[in-house]
């Protein structure tokens, strides 16, 4: 499916509720009764008559009706195809020069923030928290041949998993089992990811272990916190895959492991990987999230900062004590992913996928 273009108007003609829990950046809210045939207010009043629209509702088949509305009358309009459920399927693909020979791309899940990741160098390649749609990793493997090697042929060495996810199913145990690649999780290993989405041959690596990816080196750093198995990657000294410990302007919540109760301890935790580990390297290496907040984003344009930029303009990290920093987290929490607890189960292997639709919405990982 292709990139929605966000000059042109959308008209989201879901009900008041699914609107404000989530909705597409800059999508005009147009509530549409297919029944009746009629629109909550007058479209006349937020669109110019004759001007294109984009119509989108949850899987396509109230839009349909809502463009057909539109069109008669007036408006030159088109509905979303599968919706919101389509907008979940978006991607943007950005290439990322590190400064050598590694190809490093960000993979952007545009309708949730979801962040995912494509290394590679001299034929091998290492995929770093795929979502559930597997078809955006394999094209880039195949249509990119600095991925491959002289004879066109890619080794997914590895499938890299930086923690349990709690806002989207992992594909990470399918890709792994398809490209017969080492599936990494941090080590120790706990009930957690004794069968990470059901794999139940895996490579636990050690804190401090490195990994070789075609000669280049990428750190393994157990950064525990936002969950207990939590996990960064370093490349090259370069490029620091942090997953949902470290984002660009926010920390990721200590709560969904341990519930409320544990939010505190947890958040010291957190703070001695954030200041003990990540932010103890040189100010130029670069924090790769697996999520950011979602939102209108220029397309092409990574999510990334500096860990000198970090320091200087995320208020998470700018407190004077662990005390100040626990409390600003605990204080900061707020609603939690949608239907965690049951994402959590698939991404541990206990539970299979019954409905792959569970994890539309927001990303809920960070501190707000």
């Amino acid at each position: 499916m292709g990139r929605i273009d966000y000059k042109t108007p959308i008209a989201d003609v879901r009900s008041h509720d699914s609107y404000e829990q989530w909705h597409i950046p800059g999508a005009i809210h147009l509530p549409y009764d297919a029944e009746a045939d009629e629109f909550e207010v007058d479209p006349h009043e937020l669109f110019d008559e004759g001007e294109r629209i984009v119509v989108v509702c949850a899987h396509g088949n109230t839009s349909r009706r809502a463009a057909s509305a539109l069109s008669r009358r007036g408006f030159d309009a088109a509905t979303l195809e599968d919706g919101m459920l389509g907008w979940s399927q978006v991607f943007d693909v950005v290439d990322i020069d590190l400064g050598s020979d590694i190809v490093f791309k960000q993979t952007k899940r545009v309708a949730n923030g979801c962040l995912s990741y494509v290394v590679g160098a001299d034929g091998e390649a290492m995929i770093v928290d795929p979502v559930q749609y597997t078809d955006v990793f394999e094209r880039n493997l195949k249509s990119d041949e600095r991925f491959q090697d002289e004879n066109g042929e890619v080794d997914v060495k590895y499938v890299a998993l930086t923690h349990i996810h709690a806002d989207h199913i992992s594909s990470g145990c399918e890709l792994a089992e398809k490209h017969d690649a080492d599936l990494i999780v941090g080590a120790p290993v706990s009930d957690r990811t004794e069968q990470p989405g059901g794999c139940s041959e895996f490579r636990a690596v050690a804190d401090g272990k490195t990994l070789d990816l075609g000669g280049h080196e990428i750190k393994v750093l157990h950064t525990p916190g936002h969950t207990m198995e939590s996990t960064s990657y370093l490349v090259d000294d370069a490029a620091m895959l942090t997953g949902d410990t470290q984002f660009v302007d926010s920390v990721g919540r200590p709560d969904l492991e341990h519930g409320d109760e544990g939010a505190e301890e947890h958040a010291e935790v957190l703070y001695e990987s954030i200041f003990g580990k990540i932010l103890t390297h040189d100010d130029d290496v670069s924090v790769f999230p697996a999520h950011y907040s979602g939102g209108e984003v220029d397309a092409g344009t990574p999510i990334t900062a500096t860990i000198g930029e970090i320091e200087a303009t995320n208020e998470a990290v700018q407190k004077d004590s662990k005390e100040e920093f626990v409390d600003y987290i605990v204080e900061q929490l707020g609603s939690k992913p949608a239907n965690h607890e049951e994402i959590i189960a698939i991404n541990e292997g206990k539970h299979e996928v019954e409905d792959p639709e569970i994890e539309l919405g927001p990303n809920k990982c960070a501190v707000e």
